[in-house]
């Protein structure tokens, strides 16, 4: 791990493996593979055979020092592209998974000669009018009440299973928890207004993302329906589609094996 300033900014940066480069940024589940001490989860560990994975915490999540007041993901874009000048990276392969996989995008639209190539798992940031997803704010806010089954619901295929318990468990411990709602801020800063998590101006744009694109998807994601893929496949030059029959939104988490497969596949 280590600590890196940003135009005036902490950011905590994870690395594991060895070899090229592979930006790697996490989404609205996946949060604590990005934050020691919690472990890398199985899809780092395998992105780091053959890589060397650099995972940022993105602004406003725990570890990291959020963007100043009413930026935007434009201001998150260029934040991210520093943080490469920072790291001496001058040109990486990107995974990015949910918020990650949208800003992934934006930084391959507005940064083309930093990318070579892009991988987006279950990706955010497009408005789909006929195949909008459930609102996550709602069910993410802190109820009093009943646990995390709702916002459970919401990210895995099984809300009741091992991995979505272990994530987002109904006792979640107090330095996790302000990690998780922590982390509910710095998103929301992106994405709160409706509709929620998306920038409606990056559809018309996805032309002129150049690198050659995997999008990998949940066939039951909730938060991103895997009717948007096909907006996102037709919309971008270069990118196929890889669905996963039975994942969610945090299908990262729930298939590692498969989902790492595929990435692996594609980079390699």
């Amino acid at each position: 791990m280590s600590v890196e300033v940003v135009d005036g900014r902490q950011v905590t940066v994870t690395r594991a493996g060895t070899g090229p480069p592979l930006l790697y940024l996490h989404g609205l589940a996946d949060v604590h593979s990005a934050l020691p001490p919690e472990p890398p989860t199985p899809l780092l560990d395998g992105l780091a055979t053959g890589a060397e994975v650099v995972a940022p915490a993105l602004p406003g999540y725990a570890g990291s020092d959020p963007l100043a007041p009413r930026s935007d993901v434009e201001d998150c874009t260029f934040h991210l592209a520093d943080l490469l000048g920072a790291l001496r990276l001058d040109r990486v392969d990107v995974v990015g998974a949910s918020l990650g996989g949208w800003l992934a995008a934006e930084l391959a639209l507005r940064h083309p000669t930093r990318i070579r190539r892009l991988v987006l798992v279950a990706p955010l940031g497009l408005d789909v009018p006929d195949a909008r997803g459930e609102l996550f704010f709602g069910a993410a806010a802190p109820r009093g009440v009943g646990g995390l089954g709702e916002v459970r619901g919401v990210l895995f295929a099984d809300p009741d299973g091992a991995v979505a318990l272990e994530t987002l468990p109904d006792d979640l411990p107090h330095d996790r928890a302000l990690r998780w709602f922590g982390g509910l801020a710095g998103a929301a800063a992106l994405g709160w207004t409706a509709p929620q998590l998306c920038n409606p101006k990056l559809g018309g744009r996805l032309a002129r993302i150049g690198a050659p694109t995997l999008l990998v998807w949940g066939g039951r994601d909730r938060v991103v329906p895997v009717a948007q893929a096909e907006t996102w496949r037709t919309g971008l030059p270069e990118a196929r589609l890889e669905v996963v029959d039975g994942a969610g939104h945090a299908l990262g988490l729930e298939d590692p094996a498969r989902v790492g497969a595929m990435v692996q596949a594609f980079l390699h």
